[in-house]
C-alpha cells in the first residue's frame, strides 16, 4: 500500500456507498474504524456503533447515495476526500433528499484503510 496512490482509497469509499445502501453490517464493520467519529450535515453526531445500530435495526435505510467532485488529498499518512454527495435514505418511514459537501478521513491500518471520520454540511 502506498499512501500516495488514490485509486485504493477511492475503491473502498465506493464500497462503502454500496455497503451503506446494501446494510451490510459485517462489510461496514470492517471499513470504519472502532473510534470513527460521524457527524452528520444536521449537526448529529454518531459512533460506529450508533451508525451501525441505525442501519442495522433498518431505522436508517440508504437508498442512494451519489458523490461528484471529489478530490483527494493526503497528509500526514492520512487520506482526506471530499466532494458533493447526494443521499436519498428512508428514516423510520420518512424520506430525506439531501445534498451536502462532505469530508471523509480514511487511516491506514496495516495493508488496510479505515474511515476514522465523516463531516457533511447540508447544501441549500
Amino acid at each position: 500500500m502506498t499512501d500516495l496512490d488514490p485509486a485504493p482509497v477511492l475503491a473502498l469509499d465506493r464500497a462503502r456507498r454500496e455497503a451503506m445502501i446494501r446494510a451490510d453490517i459485517p462489510a461496514l464493520t470492517a471499513m470504519l474504524a472502532d473510534d470513527m467519529v460521524w457527524i452528520h450535515g444536521n449537526g448529529g453526531v454518531d459512533t460506529k456503533q450508533g451508525l451501525l445500530g441505525s442501519i442495522g435495526s433498518g431505522r436508517t435505510k440508504y437508498l442512494a447515495i451519489d458523490c461528484a467532485d471529489e478530490t483527494i488529498r493526503f497528509h500526514g499518512g492520512l487520506a482526506f476526500l471530499g466532494g458533493i454527495t447526494a443521499v436519498k435514505a428512508d428514516l423510520g418511514g420518512h424520506l430525506l433528499e439531501t445534498r451536502s459537501r462532505y469530508t471523509v478521513v480514511w487511516a491506514p491500518d496495516g495493508d488496510d484503510w479505515r474511515v476514522v471520520g465523516w463531516q457533511s454540511t447540508l447544501l441549500r
